[in-house]
């Protein structure tokens, strides 16, 4: 996919998630690795990416020095948290400051907004 020129930052921006997530699962980077992301918003600390994931695909563990979410927005994920696993879908959010949750997976083709803020203000 070629580069795109967007605004990353502004007093306003409306996504089409629907479209955007269309675009992301005909990228290439897809179809060779069943996960790629786009960041939408990047203003101060903040930063918004739609990630798209292939049913199977595993991220891994995130390390995370600063609070960040997880919000699906077609499909499910499986993480774990110490010794325990969780899931979420549509409809749900996962928080989970500094430290990691641990393989994370799709368990279907999955779209998930992925924000992240620095911590202390510094971005993330």
């Amino acid at each position: 996919m070629s580069p795109m020129s967007r605004a990353l930052t502004g007093p306003n921006l409306t996504f089409d998630l629907t479209g955007q997530i269309e675009e992301l699962r005909g990228d290439e980077n897809y179809g060779r690795t069943g996960r790629v992301g786009r960041t939408l918003v990047k203003a101060g600390a903040l930063r918004l990416t739609l990630v798209v994931l292939a049913k199977g695909v595993e991220v891994g563990t995130h390390q995370a020095e600063s609070p960040m979410t997880l919000q699906p927005v077609e499909g499910r994920l499986r993480y774990r948290v110490g010794d325990e696993e969780f899931e979420i879908g549509r409809g749900e959010v996962l928080f989970f400051g500094p430290g990691h949750a641990q393989d994370i997976r799709a368990l279907e083709d999955t779209a998930l907004l992925l924000t992240i803020t620095g911590a202390d203000g510094e971005p993330g």
